[in-house]
């Protein structure tokens, strides 16, 4: 009994180190006029991975890393500053491991929108 109790201890351990994980990423940005720009808003009339249509001001995300409907804290490592944001979107497979892609308003709340890019700690909530 003892030794099933050390064991169902070390897993609820693992298991919550694992769910805390963080990443260091690049965070970048990507808004309605910036899709129309690439042209991928054409091709995908302005509609996420999860359905629902994308809007600059919602604080969401695109990344490969984690799955829709997650919620992750992303945190600016330069200036300390974070937002918490929903994963709806899948991120072009070539930035697949490297970086979430943040909407207008959620890049807004860690950095100028002029840096463009931004090194960043991503960390999964939920």
């Amino acid at each position: 009994m003892k030794k099933l109790l050390i064991i169902v201890c070390l897993l609820i351990f693992a298991i919550s180190a694992e769910a805390s994980k963080s990443f260091k990423l690049t965070a970048s940005w990507y808004s309605i006029e910036s899709l129309k720009r690439e042209g991928t808003y054409k091709y995908s009339k302005g509609v996420m991975a999860n359905g629902k249509k994308f809007k600059d001001e919602e604080l969401t995300c695109a990344t490969r890393l984690f799955p829709l409907g997650s919620v992750v804290r992303v945190t600016n490592l330069r200036n300390g500053k974070e937002v918490y944001v929903k994963v709806t979107d899948r991120i072009g497979k070539r930035f697949a491991n490297t970086r979430i892609d943040l909407s207008r308003s959620a890049f807004a709340e860690i950095a100028k929108l002029e840096e463009g890019v931004v090194k960043v700690e991503v960390e999964v909530l939920k």
